[in-house]
């Protein structure tokens, strides 16, 4: 029987012409104990100076009503106070539910506060210590490998390595109730497209944190359950799992993937279109700049390997169908967030050069 990482391993072989991926940041042996914080939090409300009780290095801030406009931010710091910036808010929402605006920010080291302006008494502020909370303990295994069957052992093909929830710090009790029931139970459609979305966060030198930030904020603030991306990429190129999709750590798929048809976990990155949509989050801003060429590379196997899979022609002009709500859309097989709904994603600069990584990525298939 060929194993699932072993299949979709097989399919990478023609992805062997872009360079090979970085070993997850955090990969351990098998079984062997490791641990990760617990991500601390205070939340206040409203506009003016805030400095937090506690050590931070995220923030983020939820309105209650229409998308902000005009919010602007300053970090305050030990010696001197920063610029003032454009807080930008986005609407993602699972399948039947209303937008909720929000932005997730990274904190300069050194900042005590940070002074807000502009937004109303609406506008909530979630401050974030994904660092130094208390340490939880997994055996569970933090680096998966997509590996070469045996078959196909004499070809040269490096390994497609990616950080799993483990790896980066999921804390699983997040995904339940005080129940013990889950809040967002996997449901799975046959995968139609894939669309590439960015944070429009800044990473400050600790991809696994800012996963962490976006994992809180969607799981618990938006009150999801669980993170609104299938998978995640470092600036260094690293592959983080994203939406759960059971116990097997491998991301995406539930059971086999065997090219049109193959069924993908339901996640939260296009609202009212996430029924079999793969959503790929580069971690980062690209407003004004471009990712990293070791993000862009990784970018490419991913959605190459993906198509590959799935059967989705990342050049194709599809009718997206949701099979859940009948919404419908035509758009590329493998688009971006903006080609979807009204929204700055994945980012000005990037997007207006996306087609340039969609060709990359149909040269390899």
């Amino acid at each position: 029987m060929v194993k699932r990482r072993q299949f979709m391993a097989a399919a990478a072989v023609a992805l062997a012409a872009v360079p090979a991926l970085p070993r997850p940041r955090a990969a351990v042996a098998a079984g062997e104990p490791t641990s990760f914080p617990h991500t601390l939090v205070e939340r206040t409300s409203g506009t003016g100076l805030i400095r937090p009780g506690m050590h931070f290095d995220h923030v983020a801030f939820q309105s209650d009503g229409v998308l902000p406009e005009g919010v602007q931010i300053r970090f305050v710091g030990v010696e001197e106070d920063g610029e003032w910036h454009r807080v930008r808010f986005a609407e993602h929402a699972r399948d039947g539910e209303e937008g909720t605006p929000v932005a997730l920010l990274a904190v300069p080291e050194g900042s005590e506060g940070y002074e807000l302006r502009g937004g109303g008494e609406g506008l909530a502020a979630i401050t974030m210590n994904t660092r130094d909370g208390q340490r939880m303990r997994t055996s569970r295994e933090t680096g998966g490998t997509l590996e070469v069957p045996s078959a196909l052992k004499g070809l040269s093909l490096p390994p497609v390595h990616y950080v799993t929830r483990a790896g980066w710090g999921a804390d699983e009790s997040l995904r339940f109730d005080g129940a013990g029931n889950e809040l967002w139970p996997a449901e799975f459609s046959p995968a139609q497209t894939i669309t590439v979305h960015h944070t429009a966060l800044a990473v400050n030198g600790d991809p696994a944190a800012a996963v962490r930030a976006v994992y809180h904020l969607h799981a618990v603030e938006q009150a999801w359950g669980d993170i609104g991306y299938h998978l995640l990429i470092g600036p260094d190129g690293t592959i983080y799992e994203g939406r759960y999709s059971g116990e097997d750590q491998v991301p995406v798929f539930a059971g086999l993937p065997v090219g049109t048809g193959a069924e993908v976990v339901t996640a939260g990155h296009v609202g009212g279109y996430n029924s079999g949509n793969i959503g790929v989050c580069l971690l980062g801003d690209f407003t004004g700049e471009m990712p990293t060429q070791a993000a862009q590379d990784s970018l490419v196997r991913v959605l190459a390997l993906l198509c590959l899979v799935t059967g989705v022609d990342p050049r194709a002009r599809i009718e997206y169908v949701n099979p859940v709500n009948g919404q419908a859309i035509t758009v590329h097989g493998v688009s971006r967030h903006r080609d979807w709904l009204t929204t700055e994603c994945p980012g000005n600069m990037f997007a207006a050069t996306f087609d340039a990584i969609r060709e990359r990525v149909a040269r390899l298939l």
